[in-house]
């Protein structure tokens, strides 16, 4: 029997970081921002047993794609476990799994980043500021966004700190603890909120967020996406396929 989840209905009013989830409902992508995932707690479904709270997203940055999901007991301690995002059925005030059989043991974590507080470079090395989260699609995974401020904090609220969004395309490579983009990426940033704290050196950007005139031209990504898994499943071992994504609704919440 399929299984059918109703979509939460936004608020109409509320500042420019919720404008982002009205974007991805427009444009037919279900979208998460990082920061609504961490610290839910994972229940199994067939179970209703508590697998644990999630501490933690890991990215793959060559296909930019959210791919595991980390767990713990609690959520300052307690051993890690994780389990693939494909395996998450529902988010709403928990996220639903099958069972606690989705968690794996020996996972490859190569070339997989948290990217949270990584710095933001230009070619030139210039700082245009922190990452302090990201939205993706709930359903394949796929980054959309990154988040920036000065400080690449999550907790600090966003009225205290100036925040901006940065196109995943303006990125060209992701070393240790550091995001380089392209020089021209500092003009593009999209102001999300406006805090008492703002990010040095972001000189240009454009305030009017909610309308996104280059969302739509932005190069499909979804072949390359839809290859990059593949390979990446090939490695791993067998467990129940996700249903298509035409049959996924999953709820979103946005702060």
């Amino acid at each position: 029997m399929k299984k059918f989840f109703r979509v939460e209905d936004l608020d109409s009013g509320g500042s420019k970081s919720e404008e982002l989830g009205k974007v991805g409902l427009r444009s037919g992508r279900q979208l998460m921002r990082r920061s609504n995932m961490i610290a839910k707690q994972v229940i199994g479904i067939e179970s209703a047993i508590s697998l644990g709270f999630v501490s933690q997203l890991w990215v793959d940055t060559t296909s930019w794609v959210v791919l595991v999901v980390e767990a713990r007991p609690s959520l300052l301690s307690g051993e890690i476990e994780r389990f693939y995002l494909e395996e998450v059925c529902q988010v709403g005030d928990v996220i639903l799994v099958e069972d606690e059989s989705v968690m794996e043991t020996g996972l490859q974590m190569i070339g997989l980043e948290t990217l949270v507080g990584y710095n933001v470079i230009t070619e030139s090395r210039r700082s245009i500021g922190k990452v302090r989260g990201y939205t993706f699609n709930i359903n394949s995974g796929s980054l959309e966004l990154l988040e920036l401020d000065s400080f690449g904090i999550s907790v600090i609220p966003s009225s205290l700190v100036s925040t901006y969004a940065l196109f995943v395309e303006d990125v060209i490579e992701v070393m240790s603890d550091t995001v380089v983009v392209h020089e021209e990426a500092a003009s593009r940033l999209q102001r999300l909120t406006k805090g008492f704290w703002d990010t040095p050196n972001v000189e240009t950007y454009n305030d009017e967020f909610d309308e996104f005139p280059d969302y739509e031209k932005r190069p499909a990504r979804s072949d390359s996406i839809r290859s990059n898994r593949k390979s990446l499943r090939n490695k791993r071992s067998p467990s129940r396929r996700r249903p298509p994504e035409d049959e996924l609704d999953l709820p979103m919440d946005y702060l």
